[in-house]
């Protein structure tokens, strides 16, 4: 019955993280929730997929960089438009330790435009 109970909590305190857009490390194939939309992770075959789901002038732009790579190496995908989605490709070492980064952006070649809204760590 303990067990059962400490699973409850881990799935609740889950929740609450991947509410915050937030989380630690993220498991085969993960979907979090972020201000302005949602990114699904998969780590096998390294797919990242985002939608956009807040009307008006913002976009979510995701970079994903290899932490483990002797050069590191980084990646991208953005979409902008309420019920817009995009899928990328991307391609990591299995194995390696990403660093994944969700921003809202207003304008895609203005940096200044940028506001970091979730941060996670995912293994290729």
């Amino acid at each position: 019955m303990k067990f059962r109970k400490n699973v409850a909590a881990a799935i609740v305190a889950a929740g609450v993280a991947l509410t915050l857009g937030s989380a630690g490390t993220a498991s085969a194939s993960s979907y979090y929730s972020v201000p302005g939309g949602e990114v699904k992770f998969t780590s096998k075959g390294e797919i990242l997929k985002i939608w956009d789901k807040k009307a008006g002038k913002t976009g979510l732009y995701v970079s994903v960089y290899d932490e483990s790579a002797k050069n590191p190496t980084f990646d991208t995908c953005h979409v902008k438009g309420k019920g817009k989605t995009k899928t990328c490709d991307m391609k990591f070492k299995n194995g390696h330790k990403l660093d994944i980064n969700v921003s809202s952006y207003t304008k895609l070649n203005d940096h200044n435009s940028y506001k970091l809204v979730a941060s996670w760590k995912d293994k290729a």
